[in-house]
């Protein structure tokens, strides 16, 4: 992007290409100029750059505009390529003339026929439809705190990613108890427009009869976890806001069979197929937290999930335990682990160092056999984005004496930059607690 943003404090600021344009793409305006002359508007979209089209629109902001808008930049409208280049952020309106635009309405009339303020009243609605006996939970859909939107950006960050890696679902740990739900596992929530598969996290904040989805997940990142499978198509008449903070739902448990974790190296095939899939892009490898209802013959099965033969292999049947890495001169090109109980699986970090080696060690195949680091260097489930401090590192420093975030934040660092993990660091805190 190449041009300038205006916030809702109506500061407008210059925005800087910092990556070059890939390929053959083209900035929009380019595309929709190029489309006009085609069509034989040559002199109406003859910009050859982002400063003319700003250029146009702050004169336009000015056109019979008596101080009827209170819109108008058209103080910027002779604005030299340079000084576009090099513009500070400003609050409209921008005039010319010699003015304090960081507040609107100082003289006491607002933009309306007769000054005077127009206050609208607005009657409370409850929503449209409310739980009943064939859907009982209300679905609350949002964001969390790494995520942005879609994922088409943030996804491809893998320490952004890292946090929570896969579509989960919060839930109150007394709802948990009463639907035979386990923390850790796969449940499905049930609407009357489609299901959402995702991992059970207790959550105490959650009210009792309502539960919490994530909005960013969709096909490219994960197989049945696309929230708005469970919100009504149902807008708000004026706006047109749809009620994707009120869905209704059943809440039951994702019967898997095994739980697994693949990793391969970057760009390879995929020829396997999985009931649940999760993906998640690492920086040596992309990963999958995979899971499914069905037997399997994985010795027969693992070259399609490996991309070849492995050359390290354990199966123990009775306990549903399969281990499989590919490697190639002895680096490693994928791993795949398999067991019953999704908590036996090792943390991502572990596997993702083993694919930076440039030949696997010892213990390393070793570690990969038991699903686990010989050297019990697991920093667990990541909770501190910015400092990569996973949750175990958190119990271990708190039984060393560490029982305040502040303390915590002394010995790991973690809550210390932007803070958005002091939460979860609280609640692994109070959780100690209660354990003792």
């Amino acid at each position: 992007k190449d041009g300038t943003v205006t916030n809702s404090e109506r500061c407008i600021s210059r925005q800087r290409r910092f990556l070059p344009l890939p390929g053959e793409a083209r900035p929009d305006w380019w595309i929709v100029s190029a489309v006009a002359r085609a069509l034989g508007h040559q002199a109406g979209f003859d910009y050859g750059k982002p400063a003319d089209i700003f250029r146009e629109h702050a004169r336009l902001s000015g056109f019979e505009n008596a101080g009827q808008r209170f819109f108008d930049i058209s103080g910027l409208a002779e604005l030299s390529n340079e000084q576009y280049e090099l513009l500070e952020p400003v609050q409209w309106p921008v005039t010319g003339a010699a003015s304090d635009s960081r507040r609107l309405f100082t003289d006491g009339r607002f933009a309306t026929a007769n000054g005077r303020a127009r206050l609208m009243p607005v009657a409370s609605r409850l929503p449209a439809r409310n739980p009943n006996e064939a859907f009982p939970l209300i679905v609350n859909t949002g964001r969390i705190r790494d995520q942005w939107h879609t994922m088409t950006r943030t996804a491809r960050s893998s320490r952004l990613l890292a946090h929570r890696p896969e579509p989960f679902i919060e839930v109150h740990p007394e709802d948990i108890r009463a639907l035979s739900l386990t923390p850790g596992a796969l449940a499905t929530l049930k609407s009357a427009h489609g299901h959402f598969v995702g991992r059970v996290r207790s959550a105490p904040e959650q009210r009792r009869g309502e539960v919490f989805v994530p909005i960013h997940w969709n096909d490219q990142f994960t197989g049945q976890g696309l929230a708005t499978a469970l919100t009504d198509s149902l807008v708000d008449p004026i706006s047109g806001q749809p009620e994707a903070k009120h869905g209704r739902a059943t809440l039951t448990h994702w019967p898997a069979r095994w739980y697994g974790r693949l990793l391969v190296r970057r760009d390879r095939p995929k020829r396997w197929k999985a009931d649940y899939w999760a993906q998640q892009v690492l920086p040596d490898c992309d990963s999958w937290i995979v899971a499914g209802q069905c037997k399997m013959d994985w010795k027969s099965a693992v070259p399609d999930w490996l991309g070849g033969q492995p050359q390290l292999v354990m199966e123990d049947v009775r306990e549903g335990r399969f281990r499989a890495a590919r490697l190639r001169n002895g680096q490693l090109e994928a791993v795949l682990m398999v067991d019953r109980d999704a908590a036996a699986l090792p943390s991502v970090d572990w596997l993702v160092s083993c694919f930076s080696q440039p030949e696997l060690d010892e213990a390393s195949r070793r570690g990969l056999l038991a699903a686990k680091a010989v050297d019990g260097d697991d920093a667990g489930n990541l909770v501190c984005s910015c400092f990569q401090v996973g949750d175990r590192q958190i119990q271990q420093a708190i039984g060393r004496g560490a029982n305040s975030v502040d303390a915590l934040g002394r010995e790991l660092k973690c809550g210390t930059n932007c803070g958005s993990c002091v939460p979860e660091i609280r609640s692994l805190l109070v959780a100690s607690t209660e354990v003792v």
